[in-house]
């Protein structure tokens, strides 16, 4: 089982991005519903279009059926070789915020990477070169206030209907 390591808001780390794009392959994006529609916002067409296109699971998960890069990996279907992202504006908040992670307990927020080793330094050995910042800078800099807002929001809808369906499983007898 892989750690986690949590991190303090001021604590620094090579966070400026080297824009190689090594982070666009090979991962695993889960979107909510309001990402899918900024994503495709930014391509400028209909969300069902871009769920369509761009998805797997009825839209729920980013596909990642591009060119082969780094480590052999498929890249992003959004991602444009020595571009980079084509809906960079758009981007969910897992993108933003990588190579953090983000978890909300108990109305608090933190931060976090797997592993004990910044994952950066592996793909992007560069970065320890660029300026480093602090984890609260970086996410500022991300712009990630809205996208962290409709994630919480989200996830809080989707308790709810489990709480209710649980509710409605224990009243009709069906448990």
């Amino acid at each position: 089982m892989m750690s986690i390591t949590k991190l303090n808001i001021q604590d620094k780390f090579p966070l400026t991005c080297s824009r190689t794009g090594t982070c666009c392959h090979g991962k695993l994006v889960q979107l909510n519903p309001w990402e899918l529609v900024c994503l495709a916002r930014e391509k400028k067409i209909t969300p069902r279009e871009f769920r369509d296109r761009y998805c797997d699971f009825g839209g729920i998960r980013l596909r990642f059926d591009g060119e082969l890069g780094w480590k052999k990996q498929p890249a992003c279907s959004q991602y444009v070789a020595n571009f980079g992202c084509s809906v960079h504006m758009g981007r969910p908040l897992s993108c933003r915020l990588y190579p953090l992670g983000r978890q909300k307990q108990s109305g608090e927020v933190y931060y976090m990477f797997q592993g004990s080793e910044f994952p950066c330094l592996d793909g992007c050995p560069e970065v320890s070169d660029l300026p480093h910042l602090s984890v609260g800078e970086y996410i500022n800099s991300q712009i990630t206030n809205k996208f962290e807002k409709a994630q919480d929001e989200y996830l809080l809808l989707l308790q709810n209907i489990a709480d209710i369906a649980f509710a409605l499983l224990l009243v009709t007898g069906l448990a």
